[in-house]
């Protein structure tokens, strides 16, 4: 198998002209038969409205905005963020942009990378700039005149450590707040090197330009088709990235692969020469192969090795998605203690939530006690759940729950849940809404008939893999990072960020599982290979406590709970409770994360930095008892009794806590 994703603009002429549009691209792309997710049917089904606070003004017409990606908040504010293509930061601005290489500091909860200006360009005459092309790790900025004449392109990239500005036209920049007693000036006016907060930043024209000194300031003069090339060296010492930084990159195609064991990302950056590029992986992902490295970055992540080359490859270990626990082997009182409780639980269920968090968590807790009742033979219950949660789940797939945005190219709910409205955390609500149709659609085949459109609505909005004008591919999940990111527009100077890494396994499990169940292989190994990815960066990134370089070694919390692009914290947004902290690393515990046993002793340490005595009748506490029936079975077998109801969560169940614990221990 493999996934090829790429990102297409489309001409926006009204949404109508969009959806007309996007039919187009779907027929001329459509090579290898991959089955299409959405039609104009059925997206015209739905209202189309635009609800969003963000501002689209520096994002051309032609482009779906990307929203949910490291670049959000650069383009999707009114006032731009910084952005953390690592190891360097960015700051657009529409007269210029500054570059930096943060300095890494931390304190006993905080890891911070934030962006400092050491490079800061003014480009003259520009009054404005535009996202003019994007893929899933690079971006094109246009730059133009009072009159939207051009000036200039600018692009960057994940894993770079260059910036490159192209002039269309003859063009000039300025260079502010550079130490002069630092500057080297080589080449005939063709290199610019200082020192700035302890780093070295270079200046390099490529073609017909010069760099020169000007009343404390550096003129970079560009003629028409010449570029400069910005970057950073960690150190004084000898700049090794030189030879390779008049080789422009012009973007990054990137593919999946599925193997028997691992899942594989491939990142092809491409330059306008095809010369070979600098770049490197996160220091938390494990690279195939790597060739001699040039030099080391300090991150927030860890160190970046750099090496020269065009593809970058990375592995994972494979996640087995699956809706079901394995109950073969449980002792006859197990048994027995897990019907008792599902009895009470089918009895006692019902959908109150209006919002797509919330229901979305009650579905899948309605199709996990279905799943139970189907395993242990108990037909009467799972006849009711099976109407229940058709009832339920279709109330939600009509055309009054959810809406078509206009302005974001994307599925939201009507009523308002964490800043749904701007494509906050879409993953975490629609994973639920995924996982329970595809439980669903196992046992009730006309479902599938009936309702595979809308069910492929919420899938497109937050899993597409087709380049369509009205879905972005991918939406939520950065291939050079490995995992997703939640907010929409990101409007933080620290970056996107995520919080719940269990919640983005739990979306590409449920996206999996139904790539099964509606036989689209393509949309099942995305989902699988988006799966494994994002399980290693959880483990890695959210549920271990950072490596211990010399710049966190002041850090020492257990984990860190809310990763931003430029910032690592201990911390959740909506609890300061040790157990919330780790809990929201394993909601909801599905079938697939039987995977987190691989976290082996660290079960143990998070547990006893998040639990007190043994005490799991806290907010959230039943998944940190679950979380412990993966290294201590048993242990978890002899307290599952004593957690109390109120503290089972209303996304879990008394049936499927015992399910979960049991079919551990019972193994």
């Amino acid at each position: 198998m493999r996934v090829k994703l790429v990102v297409f603009g489309a001409s926006a002429v009204g949404v109508i002209g969009i959806l007309v549009a996007a039919l187009l691209i779907l027929r001329s792309h459509n090579q290898a038969s991959p089955i299409p997710l959405v039609s104009l049917t059925s997206i015209k089904t739905l209202p189309i409205k635009s609800a969003s606070s963000a501002d689209t003004s520096h994002i051309d017409a032609s482009i779906v905005p990307p929203t949910n990606s490291w670049l959000s908040g650069m383009v999707l504010q009114k006032v731009p963020e910084p952005v953390y293509p690592l190891p360097l930061s960015f700051l657009a601005k529409d007269t210029g942009f500054e570059i930096g290489l943060p300095t890494i500091t931390s304190t006993s909860t905080v890891i911070s990378g934030e962006h400092v200006p050491g490079i800061i360009a003014d480009i003259d005459q520009a009054q404005r700039f535009t996202l003019s092309r994007y893929d899933k790790v690079s971006a094109t900025l246009a730059y133009t005149n009072s009159e939207s004449k051009l000036i200039g392109s600018l692009t960057i990239a994940e894993g770079s450590p260059y910036v490159f500005f192209e002039s269309a036209n003859d063009s000039q920049l300025t260079l502010q707040g550079i130490d002069m007693t630092t500057v080297k000036l080589e080449t005939l006016g063709h290199y610019l090197r200082y020192t700035k907060d302890g780093h070295d930043y270079v200046a390099m024209i490529s073609g017909d330009g010069t760099v020169a000194a000007h009343s404390g300031s550096f003129i970079i003069s560009l003629k028409k088709g010449a570029f400069a090339t910005f970057y950073a060296i960690p150190s004084t010492g000898t700049d090794t990235l030189r030879t390779y930084a008049g080789n422009k990159l012009t973007g990054v195609d990137t593919s999946g692969t599925l193997a028997t064991s691992n899942a594989e990302t491939s990142l092809t950056y491409k330059t306008a020469n095809g010369q070979p590029t600098v770049f490197a992986a996160p220091g938390y992902e494990t690279v195939k192969s790597r060739s001699q490295t040039l030099l080391t970055y300090d991150s927030i992540y860890g160190p970046m090795a750099m090496s020269a080359g065009t593809n970058l490859v990375t592995t994972a270990p494979r996640i087995t998605p699956s809706s079901d626990l394995n109950l073969t082997r449980l002792t006859n009182e197990h048994r027995q203690s897990i019907i008792d409780s599902l009895k009470q639980d089918a009895a006692h269920t019902s959908i109150t939530a209006t919002d797509s968090y919330y229901a979305g968590k009650q579905l899948a807790r309605l199709a996990n006690l279905l799943t139970i009742a189907k395993q242990l033979g108990q037909t009467s219950v799972a006849n009711s759940l099976t109407t229940a949660l058709r009832t339920e789940l279709t109330k939600r797939l009509g055309s009054a729950y959810f809406y078509y945005d206009s302005k974001l190219h994307g599925i939201a709910a009507q009523t308002k849940a964490f800043g749904s409205e701007d494509f906050n955390d879409h993953h975490f609500h629609y994973g639920y809404f995924i996982y329970a149709a595809s439980v669903l659609a196992r046992y009730d085949p006309q479902f599938v008939a009936t309702y595979q459109n809308q069910v492929n609505l919420l899938v497109a909005d937050i899993a597409s893999y087709d380049p369509t004008a009205y879905f972005p591919v991918q939406r939520t999940y950065d291939p050079y990072a490995g995992h997703s990111w939640a907010a929409g527009l990101a409007p933080f100077a620290d970056g996107n960020n995520q919080e719940s890494s269990s919640e983005a396994m739990n979306a590409w499990n449920a996206v999996a599982l139904w790539g099964q169940v509606t036989h689209n292989d393509k949309l099942a190994d995305s989902g699988a290979w988006m799966l494994a990815n994002e399980g290693a960066s959880a483990q890695r990134l959210w549920r271990s406590p950072p490596e211990k370089t010399l710049e966190t070694n002041q850090f020492t919390s257990p984990l860190t709970s809310l990763n931003f692009g430029g910032k690592r914290a201990y911390a959740t947004f909506f609890s300061d409770d040790a157990n919330a902290k780790l809990a929201i690393q394993l909601i909801p515990i599905n079938p697939s994360m039987v995977s987190l046993a691989s976290d082996g002793n660290m079960i143990n340490r998070q547990l006893e930095a998040a639990i007190q005595n043994d005490t799991y009748n806290v907010p959230l506490g039943d998944y940190s008892l679950m979380y412990l029936a993966l290294h201590d079975s048993q242990k978890a077998a002899m307290l599952v009794k004593s957690q109390q109801d109120t503290f089972i969560d209303d996304g879990d169940s008394r049936a499927y806590l015992e399910a979960w614990v049991y079919s551990q221990s019972d193994r």
